[in-house]
């Protein structure tokens, strides 16, 4: 759908790798503008991704095993 509605208004494309290979085949300034949200985006998500499982999911468990034990 994104596809669909933004192509024929913005050229965007979804796809990191559709997008890199544009970009080097027009080689315009305009082109690499916003190339970097493919670069930087996914580093966020995965470092966010990391702190919520050492310290959320892995905190919750190591809680949840701790009550458990103490109750043996």
């Amino acid at each position: 759908m994104v596809h669909l509605a933004t192509i024929p208004i913005t050229g965007t494309g979804i796809n990191p790798a559709r997008s890199f290979g544009a970009a080097v085949i027009y080689n315009g300034d305009k082109a690499w503008d916003e190339h970097w949200i493919f670069w930087v985006g996914p580093f966020i998500g995965a470092f966010i991704a990391a702190f919520y499982h050492q310290f959320v999911l892995r905190a919750g468990a190591i809680k949840a095993l701790g009550s458990f034990r103490s109750n043996a």
